[in-house]
């Protein structure tokens, strides 16, 4: 028992502690493929790639590989890699790639502590060259078939091994679904007479055939169907569908603040500034290619309700995504915490109908909000303490709500440090290793990396039962019948 308890704790903390392959010496063959002309920019971009790594800065929120080093991937990106036939369709998605790899690159020169040798225009120039270079190379999209990046599960198979996970399984499945009764009971409980409203007002609003207009061209534009707008698009709709969140406030745990470091390199969240972080995505959805406009909220700490709390502890936050449909109308909504936990997924169209439950793994929460003519705002309303979404409403916007600052999430990728330092908030396992809980010590046979903890986008596993990421590229679908 004593040896057994020793590989459980060993395996534990590897599972804890892995990071990102080491470049190996032998990526040199792997860029053989590119043109003489190009082949300085992809060593010096792979140059760059492993002096990050070695000064611990590798930013994960999405995929690089030594192959492609001008390019950065998540799953939706890499889903699409079988369509690309068309020249258009090539250069549309090289753009997309290129860009999360121009922002992971900024963030990463940012936060080098000796950025001797490197130059962040120079690299970018270099990057641009090999864009430019892959479009109209035959051997760069014949590799990409034969070699496509992949993106490791946030799932570990030797923890659900060691764990036994098929007992574990069996003998959570009941607490798990009781958890979730005590949710949605939360829905229908009367709200703490202490909340405050917080809202990031939208400088104008946007008429819904403008919107609608931008879809339909974009998509037009697009042989892939894909609404690829551009970033001031995104930023006005962002603004336009900002949720209201209805908070309930207890204390200083429950108020939503500005993500910071302590001058000692200690994270913390101000409160004193109420923040919001927006980001956006892209997803399928039944043969449909729809965008994600993503809100997050931070609190210092969620509350302890016992000495003992497992699921309490420094930090916690809410992010929620909404979809919109191919006409740029509010869809879907889903959140979970930052930690992955409490997937809740509410339809907003009538035509919505959720599909039958798959029983191999776990079902997030599931609801219908029903439509409103007259009313364009949604209210998410958040429980104190715990911070469980315990409302979703179609609202009149507050006349008085309390003002939240609006930041591009890519700022957590780069936070000021003393002395003109930056640093990321997530490690290079896209983990907030400041917000562990007591609940990964029973929860590991699952096989989700510390449960509880809180993570980078790109990182968020959503089930303990089966396995399902948030940024799944067709993580929706299976939850709806086709409409």
């Amino acid at each position: 028992m004593r040896l057994l308890a020793l590989i459980i704790l060993s395996f534990t903390a590897v599972s804890c502690t892995s990071l990102p392959d080491p470049i190996p010496e032998s990526v040199s063959d792997q860029l053989r493929y590119y043109p003489s002309s190009a082949q300085h920019c992809a060593f010096q971009l792979v140059d760059f790639k492993r002096t990050v790594q070695q000064q611990g800065v590798q930013d994960v929120q999405h995929l690089w590989v030594p192959r492609y080093p001008h390019l950065a991937f998540d799953r939706f990106s890499l889903s699409l890699i079988p369509e690309l036939t068309s020249q258009q369709s090539k250069e549309q998605w090289l753009h997309y790639v290129a860009r999360l790899a121009s922002a992971q690159r900024e963030v990463e020169y940012q936060n080098l502590a000796n950025k001797a040798g490197f130059d962040i225009e120079n690299n970018e120039k270099c990057a641009q060259q090999l864009t430019n270079t892959a479009l109209g190379d035959r051997q760069f999209w014949r590799q990409l078939r034969q070699y496509p990046p992949h993106i490791q599960s946030n799932y570990q198979n030797w923890q659900r091994v060691v764990g036994l996970y098929p007992i574990s399984k069996s003998l959570a499945a009941p607490a798990i679904d009781t958890e979730k009764k005590r949710i949605i009971s939360g829905f229908i409980s009367p709200l703490d007479k202490n909340t405050i409203t917080y809202t990031a007002t939208s400088t104008s609003p946007l008429h819904p055939q403008e919107i609608q207009s931008w879809f339909t061209r974009a998509s037009q534009q697009s042989h892939l169907g894909w609404p690829l707008l551009n970033e001031h698009q995104v930023a006005r709709l962002s603004e336009h569908y900002v949720p209201e969140f209805l908070i309930e406030s207890a204390s200083l745990d429950d108020k939503p603040g500005q993500v910071a470091y302590h001058s000692g390199g200690q994270p913390y969240v101000k409160t004193s500034k109420p923040t919001l972080y927006t980001s956006h995505s892209y997803t399928r959805f039944h043969g449909q290619i729809l965008l994600q406009l993503e809100f997050s909220i931070w609190f210092a700490n969620r509350t302890a309700t016992s000495a003992l709390d497992p699921y309490a502890g420094q930090f916690d936050g809410l992010l929620v995504r909404l979809t919109l449909d191919s006409r740029g109308r509010p869809y879907i909504l889903d959140s979970i915490h930052h930690c992955g936990c409490y997937h809740m997924v509410f339809a907003l169209d009538p035509q919505l109908k959720f599909a039958q439950r798959n029983t191999s793994i776990e079902a997030p929460i599931t609801m219908h909000v029903n439509p409103r003519s007259d009313v364009t705002t949604l209210q998410v309303t958040v429980s104190k303490g715990d911070h469980m979404m315990k409302g979703l409403r179609w609202v009149q916007a507050s006349a008085q709500p309390r003002q939240l600052n609006v930041l591009d999430y890519q700022q957590l990728r780069s936070l000021p440090l003393q002395k003109s330092r930056y640093k990321s908030l997530f490690d290079e396992q896209g983990m907030l290793m400041a917000s562990t809980r007591l609940e990964r010590w029973y929860l590991w046979p699952f096989g989700v990396k510390s449960p509880g903890t809180m993570r980078q986008i790109g990182h968020h596993a959503t089930a303990f039962i089966g396995e399902r990421h948030f940024d799944d590229a067709d993580m929706l679908s299976p939850l709806f019948h086709k409409p």
